[in-house]
């Protein structure tokens, strides 16, 4: 088991992945193993049930279990490891047998055929023995609007019987219902693995569901939906040879080009970069296709985000350990995005939505013609890195912050990709713009009264010299460095560590002080103790 985890150390370091135990290992995250594309979403569990869209989150369920999984007895001995890779969309599960095989699940909601769910199963016998291993195959519970037909599938010299559900469900405080059509093919109940080697299984499941209609239209719907669900697996199984996989991995990789990078805290419920990879990629799952490349018109970003800092949001950052509190968290985004200026890039893909997401995670805003990053300086007590901001067509901007020795925060900034020439100004821009390049270009942290943004971004210079006109201040200093006890709690989880250094010094003083006076004592003790017994004996 643990050579195969080995692979996952990396990402998991770097926050990219979650790894979750069953039972769970103390310090782990728990964090639902969770796949989706916009279209549907599963938790990867034991008798998972299909989540599709209902209002802004996957929240309906489909009473019908899509996973393929090895059944598991109480007398079973195994081992069983759970692994969320946030870049690449994909689900790995590893269970490992008292019988010597082990099996490896690859599950993921495909983001180009976003009616595809795709199971990859590997089962290995390294064993000089046979063995037969069981298989649970899909099943519906409690579903009872639903016929189930056996077609026939054929994709050029490919042909191969396939199951055909369908039914409809019933939508709570409404008249309407949701006709849904599910193609897929069930495993084998028991495989023979033979001895010393391995086998390779690739099941394909299309997904297909209506708008909610009434139930007069179900027939029409029902028509539809077989239609669109035979059609996706037809595409899917022509392709499954090729980059099916690869395809998936490349585009849930590019969501990831913008970004956030935040230094680890040990205060007392501080945001980390697990908790906040993990959350995206939660809001992201469900996010379906949308527009492409929106987020690189500037005017769709005009707006966004208006917001009080997300970081700074209890709300957005609560458990996601279950289905149900991961919808009510992706909900809660969803609506603040929405409300706070980002419409119009909540239209997009997932990849605008990730940059109306990282613009609310350090309250940067997009405002008649510049870009500002709009925080109070009290909040810049750790290291950010706000990575690859889209700007334009082809601009893209870094912007660091790092706490210096002094406490102090530090600003700089610097033009990924440009198509004109940008510049940059401190907190009333007061002071000369500062030309912006791919080297980056320290900014003062400055803290104004009224508090006015820290940061102004624009490539229009005449824009930059009419904001100093503009923002109107009445007191401009150089942001005060942090309390040393906010500091020490950011890296201790406590305020013993923020203590000067004088302090510290000073103790260690004392104590060697303290000893060496110790010392005398018992030296000047044990020779004067020697002193009196010689003078006792010299009058004897």
């Amino acid at each position: 088991m643990n050579e195969r985890l080995a692979a996952f150390h990396s990402d998991i370091e770097e926050y990219n992945a979650n790894i979750l135990h069953n039972p769970p290992k103390e310090g782990e995250h728990h964090y639902l193993p969770y796949i989706g594309n916009g279209v549907f979403g599963i938790p990867i569990l034991p008798e998972a049930l299909i989540y599709i869209k209902r209002g802004r989150a996957l929240s309906l369920p489909i009473q019908w279990q899509p996973l393929i999984s090895h059944p598991l007895l109480k007398t079973n001995f195994y081992r069983d490891a759970t692994i969320t890779h946030f870049t690449s969309g994909i689900v790995y599960r590893y269970q490992c047998f008292r019988e010597g095989y082990y099996i490896e699940f690859q599950y993921y909601a495909h983001r180009i055929f976003d009616a595809i769910l795709v199971q990859d199963i590997k089962i290995t016998n390294p064993l000089s023995l046979s063995q037969n291993v069981p298989l649970k195959p899909q099943m519906s519970t409690q579903w009872d609007n639903y016929h189930i037909e056996v077609i026939k599938i054929q994709v050029d010299d490919f042909l191969d019987e396939y199951n055909l559900i369908s039914g409809f469900i019933p939508l709570s405080n409404s008249n309407k219902i949701v006709t849904v059509s599910i193609v897929y093919k069930r495993p084998p109940r028991i495989l023979q693995i033979k001895a010393r080697s391995s086998i390779k299984l690739k099941f394909l499941t299309s997904i297909q569901y209506s708008e909610p209609t009434l139930m007069e239209e179900h027939h029409i719907q029902y028509e539809l939906t077989k239609e669109k669900a035979i059609e996706a697996i037809k595409k899917a199984i022509s392709i499954q040879h090729q980059s099916l996989k690869e395809d998936h991995i490349n585009l849930w990789q590019s969501y990831w080009y913008t970004g956030l990078r935040i230094s680890d805290s040990k205060a007392d419920g501080a945001i980390n970069g697990h908790k906040i990879n993990s959350t995206l990629y939660y809001v992201l799952s469900q996010i379906s296709k949308g527009i492409h490349d929106i987020e690189k018109n500037i005017a769709m970003n005009e707006g966004c985000y208006r917001g009080h800092h997300t970081l700074d949001a209890p709300r957005l950052w609560k458990d996601t350990s279950s289905i149900d509190a991961m919808n009510n968290v992706v909900e809660a985004w969803l609506i603040t995005l929405e409300k706070q200026g980002c419409h119009h890039l909540m239209i997009g893909d997932p990849a605008a939505v990730q940059q109306a997401i990282v613009l609310s995670l350090g309250s940067l805003r997009f405002s008649n013609q510049h870009l500002e990053f709009n925080i109070d300086p009290q909040y810049l007590n750790r290291d950010y890195l706000f990575r690859r901001i889209s700007y334009g067509n082809v601009t893209h901007l870094n912007i660091s912050v790092t706490v210096g020795e002094d406490n102090r925060a530090v600003l700089k900034v610097a033009v990924d990709k440009s198509d004109s020439v940008y510049f940059g100004c401190d907190a009333g821009c007061l002071n000369p713009p500062v030309s912006l390049s791919q080297l980056y270009a320290s900014i003062p942290v400055k803290l104004t009264k009224p508090l006015t943004a820290i940061l102004y971004v624009t490539s229009d210079y005449q824009h930059m010299q009419d904001l100093r006109n503009a923002l109107h201040v009445h007191a401009i200093d150089d942001a005060p460095a942090h309390d040393h006890l906010v500091m020490a709690l950011h890296k201790h989880g406590h305020q013993l560590g923020g203590l000067p250094t004088f302090f510290w010094i000073s103790i260690c003083f004392l104590i060697i002080v303290f000893h060496l006076f110790l010392c005398k004592l018992v030296i000047n003790e044990y020779y004067g103790h020697q002193d009196k017994q010689k003078v006792r004996y010299s009058k004897l």
